[in-house]
């Protein structure tokens, strides 16, 4: 499979990730939920790792569609909950609708959140130039932390990402694990600085005067 070919395939397969949920299940309990979840997010880390594992332009251009489309379904599924008048916390919601848009947003947070500890400093980037992406998922985020149906890895997850977007305080000890300083590479066709060796000075000995000649 070609490079190009083996892209689009990822690109896709983690669109329908982003845009496939749970919630599609029929007669869904919070204990079928969190075990759908669960499975939910392996395919997830993998399809991040994929991510890590594309050169540095190559992430560029995946990173800018994939946070677009999540935005997209946050704003969506956050406009179908706030209409139902759904507060976290409440009981697991019967109806398919609402069931549907919580398992989008919940998904496509972790999602989120898996991404923005890998890359810090990109998706911090693509935040403070999109301001309405910022704001809504700083409501999902901060939504999702408060749902009663989550174990406890999703919880650390939740309170991490939190913290690295600045959502809530960092406590002193907070550190991203998945932060790497990267260092500056150099171009290829920059040949690096020479050196000048200092000049030997050679030792003369005595002059003859004319009268020795």
């Amino acid at each position: 499979m070609r490079l190009k070919d083996a892209l689009s395939l990822l690109v896709i397969n983690l669109i329908l990730i982003i845009l496939c949920s749970v919630g599609f299940c029929q007669e869904l309990s919070p204990e079928v939920f969190l075990q759908l979840f669960l499975a939910k997010r392996r395919e997830q880390l993998s399809a991040v790792k994929n991510i890590q594992a594309l050169d540095a332009d190559k992430q560029i251009v995946f990173l800018d569609q994939v946070t677009a489309k999540i935005g997209e379904v946050m704003s969506r599924s956050r406009t179908n909950i706030e209409n139902s008048g759904y507060i976290p916390g409440e009981q697991f919601p019967s109806e398919k609708p609402l069931q549907e848009a919580l398992s989008l947003l919940l998904e496509n947070s972790c999602l989120l959140c898996d991404i923005t500890l890998r890359f810090p400093d990109d998706v911090q980037k693509r935040l403070s130039a999109r301001k309405e992406l910022e704001l809504t998922v700083r409501w999902s985020v901060g939504y999702v932390m408060d749902l009663q149906m989550l174990d406890e890895t999703t919880r650390k997850l939740l309170n991490l990402c939190a913290q690295e977007i600045n959502l809530i305080d960092r406590v002193p000890e907070y550190h991203n694990p998945y932060r790497v300083k990267r260092t500056p590479t150099k171009r290829f066709e920059d040949p690096p600085p020479q050196t000048k060796k200092p000049r030997k000075k050679l030792s003369r000995g005595p002059k003859m005067s004319r009268s020795e000649l």
